[in-house]
């Protein structure tokens, strides 16, 4: 199973996704989870997730819920962008989710969204929200991403 974390860590929480990946690297996880940074992989992503058959990605989430909850999403609930496209690099997470569909090679997925508290702040690194938050932040993850691989197991 492949645990994709997404985001630009140039804009503050917009990076959470990244962060908490990285992070797992110190953790315990269940046998056979491969921790990737996927950073704004954009387009590069279907390159990531194609051919896996279970996947987590995690990355922050617009929701009206305070900062640093973390929330189990379908990959159907994933918003549509309404931003044209110029280039590959602009292929949002829902771009890339419908082209797998359209080429049937979507794996089962599970997708942990974190609620920002700042994404328009150039600062490497969490806003102090995040930052106070954020070993609970990991390990709310890391439960998930356990509890996912059970489920794996078992079916």
């Amino acid at each position: 199973m492949i645990v994709i974390g997404l985001g630009n860590i140039l804009l503050c929480d917009e990076g959470i996704g990244v962060h908490v990946v990285n992070a797992l690297r110190e953790r315990e996880l269940p046998d056979g989870v491969e921790l990737v940074d996927g950073g704004v992989a954009g387009f590069t992503l279907l390159n990531m997730l194609e051919g896996e058959t279970r996947a987590v990605i995690v990355d922050a989430v617009s929701a009206p819920l305070p900062p640093g909850t973390v929330v189990r999403l379908d990959p159907k609930e994933v918003g549509k962008s309404k931003e044209e496209k110029y280039s590959l690099h602009d292929f949002s997470l829902r771009d890339v989710l419908d082209l797998m569909n359209l080429r049937g090679t979507t794996p089962e997925m599970l997708i942990l969204g974190i609620v920002p508290g700042d994404i328009h702040t150039y600062k490497i690194g969490l806003s102090p929200e995040l930052e106070e938050k954020f070993e609970d932040i990991v390990e709310k993850v890391r439960k998930e991403i356990e509890k996912y691989a059970r489920q794996e197991r078992s079916t």
